[in-house]
C-alpha cells in the first residue's frame, strides 16, 4: 500500500487503474469483512461450554453416516481436522437424515456431558465458500478488526509521514514540504477520529457503553489533542514562511508523542483493551497461539490494511492539490 501510494507523486492527480484498484480493495474489504459468516471448530466449542454450560458456538462440521445412528443422534467431524469425532444429540424436530451428508455446514453447537457430546442448537450455511474464524469473547462483534485496526495502524504511519516532511522541510526550506507534512497529518487526524469512532461503537456492544475511559481510549483522546493544537498554530499564524517553521518544529516533537501514547501507554496500565498490562495475549490479530492464528482472518485483514492505506494516499493527493490550487489562486489576486 505504501509502494503503490507513491505512485505516481502525492502532488499529481492519481490514474485511473490506481483508483480502480483502491476502490476494488476498499469494497472487497467490506464485503469479505461483513458477509461471510463465522465458523469455529470443536475446541472453540469446548472452550466456551467449559467456561458457560449454556454457551452455543457455530462450529464448521461435516455428517458421518453410522449404520444403527439413534433416530436423533448423529455422528459428526470437525471440517477443518478429520481426526475430531463427536456424538452430537439433536432437537426433536431435527432428523439426521436431513443434514447434509457430503458438504460441509455450520452448526451451533453446545457442549454436553463431556468433550465428546454436543447438543445441535441450530443450522447455518450450507457450504460455505468462506469462513471468519470464531474468537473467543468477541464472535460477531470481531469483524470491527477489519476496520478499526487498520485505521489505528495507517494513522500511526501517516502521523510519522508528516514529521518526515516536516524534517525535509527544516532542510530544504521548500513550501512544498510544509504542505505535505500539512496534508500527511490533516488526514492521519482524519483517521484517528474514524479509529476512536468505531472502537466507540465496539466499545458499547463489548463492554457496555460508547466511552469507559480505557487507558487505549485515554491516549487516543490525548493524540487528538495534541494534533488539535498542530492544526490551531497553523491557522494562527498568517505568514507562510513562519508558519511552515514553527509548524515542521511542533510535528516533529508531536510526533514523539504517538508511539509513547499508542504503543507504550496502553500496554503499561491494566486496562480492558486487548494488549493491556493484565492481558493475557497481545489481541487476536498479534496473539502468537496457535488457536489465534487462522489464514482467512490475516489474508482479510492484509487487503483492509492494504486498502486504507490505498485510501490514505488518495485522500492526502486531494490534500495536497486542493491546497497548492489554494496558494496559487492566493498569489494571483495579491497585489
Amino acid at each position: 500500500g505504501v509502494l503503490f501510494g507513491y505512485v505516481p507523486q502525492l502532488s499529481r492527480s492519481r490514474p485511473v487503474w490506481w483508483r480502480i484498484l483502491a476502490i476494488s480493495a476498499v469494497v472487497a474489504t467490506i464485503l469479505l469483512g461483513l458477509l461471510p459468516p463465522i465458523a469455529g471448530t470443536i475446541t472453540d466449542v469446548v472452550t466456551a461450554g467449559r467456561m458457560d454450560s449454556a454457551k452455543t458456538v457455530p462450529a464448521l462440521m461435516t455428517t458421518q453416516r453410522q449404520p444403527g445412528d439413534a433416530p436423533n443422534t448423529v455422528l459428526m467431524t470437525d471440517a477443518r481436522d478429520t481426526r475430531v469425532v463427536v456424538n452430537v444429540t439433536l432437537p426433536p424436530e431435527w432428523s439426521a437424515h436431513a443434514l447434509p451428508t457430503s458438504a460441509p455446514f455450520i452448526v451451533n453447537l453446545q457442549r454436553g456431558s463431556d468433550d465428546r457430546h454436543f447438543t445441535g442448537v441450530a443450522i447455518g450455511t450450507l457450504d460455505p465458500a468462506i469462513t471468519l474464524p470464531y474468537i473467543q469473547g468477541l464472535e460477531e462483534r470481531a469483524r470491527i478488526i477489519f476496520f478499526h485496526v487498520p485505521m489505528s495502524w495507517v494513522a500511526t504511519v501517516a502521523y510519522l509521514l508528516g514529521m518526515i516532511y516536516a524534517v525535509m522541510y527544516l532542510r530544504t526550506r521548500r513550501l512544498e514540504h510544509d504542505t505535505m507534512s500539512m496534508a500527511a497529518a490533516s488526514v492521519a487526524t482524519l483517521y484517528a477520529v474514524l479509529a476512536t469512532v468505531t472502537g466507540a461503537i465496539w466499545a458499547k456492544f463489548n463492554w457496555g457503553s460508547f466511552w469507559n475511559w480505557d487507558p487505549r481510549e485515554t491516549s487516543i483522546f490525548l493524540l487528538l489533542m495534541v494534533y488539535a493544537a498542530y492544526f490551531l498554530l497553523r491557522s494562527s499564524i498568517d505568514d507562510p514562511e513562519r508558519r511552515a517553521r514553527l509548524s515542521a518544529a511542533y510535528s516533529i516533537v508531536a510526533f514523539v508523542t504517538v508511539p509513547f501514547l499508542v504503543f507504550v501507554l496502553p500496554r503499561l496500565i491494566p486496562g480492558l483493551h486487548p494488549g493491556s498490562s493484565d492481558d493475557v495475549n497481545a489481541g487476536p490479530l498479534l496473539s502468537p497461539r496457535s488457536d489465534a492464528i487462522n489464514t482467512t482472518k490475516q489474508m482479510v485483514f492484509g487487503l483492509s490494511l492494504f486498502a486504507f492505506t490505498m485510501i490514505f494516499f488518495w485522500l492526502m493527493s486531494l490534500k495536497v492539490r486542493a491546497t497548492n490550487l489554494i496558494h496559487r489562486f492566493a498569489s494571483k489576486e495579491a497585489p
